[in-house]
């Protein structure tokens, strides 16, 4: 008969993330009673941003993870830390009016600064490296990435782009199979695990407790 590891343990899954984590966090488990504001159930990114924001406005903040902070999706994802939502909300035009649709976009740019900002402030460790290519193997997706560089000029992004020909791209990544690319200086890549873990750590500091 033949036995399989579990693809789920309370471990984190075999990552370089987890490989290469600051830290390994191991909080109790709660007993007895607890008094907060807020109880969080989760630690994953959103439920530890949404503790180290109420914590910084002056909230109690419980944070109940059912194995380890980053566990799932948040210690597992690419670390890319993009603009948008990875598809335009101009498509939901009709629903949302022109109005909700520069709301999305503003919301999409806020993101990342937001980020930025959270890794700034309490001095993250999570190798954040600014700069961000889409490539273009065919003439219609450099048609749509001139159409994306033109609405993003429209919609007042802040930071460097560059729309490049094959001869110039291939200085940017070493390799002449692309026909040309869109590069973002405002987008980038991090370590997604110590991210989370660098907020818990700003979070504890503020009194939120992990359990």
């Amino acid at each position: 008969m033949v036995t399989s590891s579990p693809v789920h343990t309370e471990e984190h899954a075999c990552s370089w993330y987890a490989a290469t984590a600051n830290r390994q966090t191991n909080y109790p488990a709660l007993k007895g009673k607890v008094k907060a504001d807020v109880c969080i159930v989760g630690g994953g990114f959103s439920g530890v941003g949404t503790a180290l924001a109420l914590a910084e406005k002056g909230y109690r903040v419980v944070v109940l993870e059912a194995r380890k902070i980053a566990w799932g999706a948040t210690g597992r994802s690419g670390g890319q830390l993009i603009r948008g939502l990875g598809e335009s909300p101009e498509r939901y035009q009709l629903l949302i009016g022109r109005e909700g649709v520069e709301a999305i976009n503003r919301m999409g740019f806020e993101s990342v600064e937001r980020v930025r900002s959270i890794i700034s402030r309490y001095r993250i460790q999570c190798d954040l490296q600014m700069g961000y290519l889409d490539a273009a193997l065919k003439q219609r997706h450099m048609t749509s990435l001139a159409g994306e560089l033109d609405l993003l000029k429209q919609q007042g992004y802040p930071h460097r782009l560059r729309l490049l020909q094959s001869s110039e791209l291939s200085k940017v990544i070493g390799s002449s199979r692309y026909i040309g690319g869109l590069v973002d200086e405002g987008s980038g890549h991090l370590h997604p695990m110590n991210l989370c873990l660098g907020e818990v750590d700003a979070a504890e500091k503020l009194g939120v407790l992990f359990y």
